[in-house]
């Protein structure tokens, strides 16, 4: 067999040493690397997982408009009969009763930040969910792929590292912050595919590094009663609930 007609599988003696089967071939579900132009960073663009999401996005708004009234203490508030004069006041616009107030005054009422980002979320939400559904109903009209699987696939699956994360705040009054930090910090980058002895050696010393930065250089507060801490004798004990 001539050079010129080797094929690249014809270079493997065995064939469990292919790196893919030879009959389906290899297909990546990830798209090919581009280069990234700058003003490529700030266009945007709607996927097909994007009604979807929009529709979730819509209903948070919705949720959160909903117990504005009940849990943002706007039904226990005290307005006055003269709302404009009430409001002036409360924006340092105008006197009462020779009374100078600052400006901004009215910020400090506990319903005014929700209803403020209520005035920008909501309409936002539904207006975005409005721009997905049309470009859905195009999509649909011109016969091009619509089906969000895969994309909504991606999101269930990170949920999985949110788990991770509940897991870990859970350990520590249990294990403590250097322990629970240490299998985190050691499990998510094996989880990842970073594997290997190297791996873990570096992965190990980053999580002791973060350990020592923040709880026993900038002390973060931690709980006070940790099972395993409790297990040890006093002087160990109280240095561990010091600097660990």
């Amino acid at each position: 067999m001539s050079t010129s007609k080797l094929s690249d599988t014809d270079l493997y003696i065995f064939e469990d040493a292919q790196p893919y089967a030879i009959d389906g071939g290899f297909k990546s579900e990830c798209p090919p690397d581009k280069k990234v132009k700058t003003e490529d960073l700030f266009k945007f663009s709607r996927g097909r997982g994007d009604l979807q999401v929009s529709l979730v996005a819509a209903c948070i708004a919705i949720f959160f408009l909903i117990f504005f009234w009940t849990q943002t203490g706007w039904g226990n508030r005290k307005l006055p009969d003269e709302l404009g004069a009430y409001l002036g006041h409360q924006l340092g616009l105008i006197e009462l009763d020779g009374r100078v107030t600052r400006l901004g005054r009215i910020l400090k009422q506990s319903w005014v930040a929700p209803m403020l980002c209520l005035l920008v979320l909501v309409p936002a939400a539904l207006w975005n969910f409005r721009s997905s559904l049309k470009e859905h109903q195009w999509r649909k009209r011109f016969l091009l792929p619509t089906n969000a699987y895969f994309e909504l696939t991606k999101y269930v699956a990170a949920l999985e590292f949110v788990a991770y994360f509940i897991g870990y705040t859970l350990l520590i009054p249990w294990l403590g912050y250097l322990v629970s930090t240490v299998l985190i910090g050691t499990l998510l980058p094996w989880r990842l595919g970073y594997r290997g002895r190297t791996w873990f050696m570096r992965s190990l010393m980053s999580s002791l590094a973060v350990v020592v930065v923040f709880r026993t250089f900038l002390q973060i507060k931690t709980p006070v009663s940790i099972w395993l801490y409790d297990q040890l004798p006093t002087a160990l004990r109280g240095f561990m609930l010091t600097y660990f």
